[in-house]
Parts: C-alpha cells; sequence; structure tokens
C-alpha cells in the first residue's frame, strides 16, 4: 500500500472520537478492506499500537492479526512483515524470536510451516537438520529426524530409501524400543501394516502368523489380538478372511459374542470404507449410527485424526461440525 493511503489510514484513526468507530469502518471499506480485515485494524488502534504498520490489503485477516499480536508483544515484526508469510509461517517466525534461534536458518517463504518449525525445534537441540531441509523433506519427515536425533537413533538410510513419515515412524519406534525392525522393514508394507507387526514383537507374539503378504492392517490386527488372548487364530489367519469376519470369529472363540451386529445402512459405510482403504475396524461398531459411521469414514478417507471425535455421545452432526473443522486446519 503506497503512503498516501497508509496517511489516509492514519488521518482516519487521528479523527476518530474514542470508542466510535463507526467513521473509521467507513473509511476502511471504502479503501477496500473486508470486515474481518477492519476487525484487526480495530483491536489494534484499541490496544494501543500503530494499526497503520500492517493496515494494507496486500495481508489478510489471519496475517493482520499474527503482525498485531506481534506489536503488542513488543516484537521487531520486520522478520516476516513481507506477505509472502502465511499466518503459521509468521507464528514459526515469531517462535524464532521468542526462542533466540538463528533466522536465517528459518526465513524463508518457500518453507511450509512445519519445516521452519522443525528447524526451529532442532536448532533449540543444537542439531544441524538442515542437510535434510536442503534435500526438500517435508515438516513430517524432519520431526522423524529430530526425534529420532533425541534418542540418539539415525534414521537417514530409511529417508533417503524413500520410506514414508508413516514408515519411518514404525521404524524409528521399533529401534527405539529395541526389536527386529527386520521383520517388517520393507517398502511393500505400509505404516498401518509395520504398526500391527512392531506391536505383536513388542508383546513377544509369533508375528509370522500374520506378517505375509496379502494381509492388511486391519487383519494383521485380529490375529494380533487373537494371539494376544491366547485363543487359536488358525482358525480365521487367513488372507481371504477380511478384518470384519475375523472379528466376529475371535469374539466367538473367547466367547464373547452378545449377538448385536450391522444393519444394512451400517454395512453399507463399512462396505465404503473397504472400497476406498482405510481401516473401517476404527468405526465398524453397531453402537454407532450410520450417520456417525459416515463422519468418521469422511474422516479416515481425508486423513485426519479422527479420534478427536470418536465419542459414541457425540450426534453425526457434532461430529460432522469436529470433522470440518479438523480438515480446515490441515488445509491451513
Amino acid at each position: 500500500m503506497d503512503i498516501g493511503v497508509k496517511n489516509q489510514i492514519r488521518m482516519c484513526v487521528s479523527k476518530m472520537r474514542d470508542n466510535d468507530f463507526a467513521s473509521l469502518e467507513n473509511s476502511l471499506s471504502q479503501l477496500g478492506f473486508n470486515r474481518l480485515q477492519v476487525v484487526e485494524i480495530e483491536k489494534g488502534i484499541k490496544n494501543g499500537i500503530d494499526a497503520a504498520i500492517y493496515a494494507d490489503n496486500m495481508y489478510d485477516a489471519a496475517q493482520m492479526k499474527s503482525i498485531r499480536l506481534a506489536l503488542e508483544e513488543g516484537m521487531d515484526v520486520s522478520p516476516f512483515m513481507s506477505p509472502a508469510y502465511g499466518y503459521m509461517q509468521m507464528e514459526e517466525i515469531k517462535a524464532a524470536i521468542r526462542d533466540e534461534v538463528d533466522l536465517d536458518a528459518i526465513c524463508n517463504p518457500s518453507y511450509d510451516y512445519t519445516v521452519m518449525r522443525e528447524i526451529r525445534l532442532s536448532e533449540l537441540m543444537n542439531y544441524d537438520i538442515t542437510r535434510f531441509v536442503r534435500r526438500g523433506y517435508s515438516g513430517d519427515i524432519l520431526r522423524q529426524v529430530r526425534k529420532a536425533h533425541q534418542k540418539e537413533i539415525d534414521i537417514t538410510f530409511f529417508v533417503t530409501e524413500g520410506f514414508d513419515v508413516y514408515q519411518i515412524n514404525e521404524i524409528r519406534l521399533g529401534i527405539e524400543h529395541c526389536i527386529d525392525i527386520n521383520r517388517y522393514m520393507l517398502h511393500e508394507l505400509n505404516g498401518d501394516q509395520m504398526k500391527q507387526i512392531r506391536l505383536g514383537l513388542e508383546e513377544g507374539l509369533d508375528v509370522s502368523k500374520y506378517d505375509m503378504m496379502g494381509f492388511s492392517s486391519g487383519q494383521m490386527e485380529q490375529v494380533r489380538l487373537g494371539l494376544l488372548e491366547g485363543i487359536d487364530v488358525s482358525k480365521y489367519a487367513d488372507p481371504f478372511v477380511d478384518a470384519l469376519e475375523m472379528e466376529d470369529i475371535r469374539m466367538q472363540l473367547n466367547g464373547n459374542d452378545n449377538g448385536e451386529s450391522l444393519d444394512e445402512l451400517q454395512s453399507q459405510e463399512v462396505l465404503l470404507g473397504l472400497a476406498s482403504g482405510i481401516d473401517v475396524n476404527v468405526y465398524a461398531d453397531p453402537a454407532y449410527d450410520f450417520k456417525q459411521m459416515e463422519q468418521i469414514r469422511l474422516g479416515l478417507e481425508h486423513g485426519i485424526d479422527v479420534t478427536e471425535y470418536l465419542d459414541i455421545t457425540l450426534s453425526s452432526k457434532e461430529m460432522h461440525d469436529i470433522r470440518v473443522a479438523l480438515e480446515n486446519n490441515i488445509e491451513k
């Protein structure tokens, strides 16, 4: 925004009567600010800072908020005043300023805020993670590298070999818990499958009953639980028996069959989940109605952490609202 417009804003502010923002709102609207931007400018004025510093249409309301809060904190905002930084990036740079870490390593608009966060946290550990940053690894991968370093574990090989973040997480946990990761260190196994094998090894089970190709993570879980319960898993440890049927057989072998079953609409939600490749065991429970199942299924399909609304007492509408909020946070 040019100097003339900033001067107009300052003039509007200086002419306002105490607690009367009507004229300012009108003037700012005429200058092209939307309602949310106007709110952030008003808050800055009310809190005694120079709101004209960020009263610029090149910033959205969230960016304005980040700058405003920093000014109210008495912080030097110059390192993150570029509109190229999104709200979350600005917040990470602010955190770096508070932590007194090297801003040169972090202040790069091309870095996702999760990358900035891992650089900052690594700097606090006196660990140089920049060699991984320069190779373009995601914040999630960098987080695994940092967490491994905390335990004096080197996972460089698995990162460079192209294992995804879920696989690396299970490999890291396996090394940390001193189990034989060679039993599941395969590109062909996804993170959820690796997890079931890892848990079985930690529990001292014979994972050879289910660690072969062909079993889904849901099937692996049912065999693992059966082994843990001491039942004869040979009755259902077959890749051609789906996870839901395995669970029914396991419950029967345990004498826990309560006779409850899914109705047609609930079964439809389970079938939709199976078709999309998600772990339907998360919600294949007759206690959920089909609308609740739908919200859990959609959350799993969008890759969000559905545990935040796996509460049978929540209505499907409440689940929907939580799911949408979580999805919006991921998109940001």
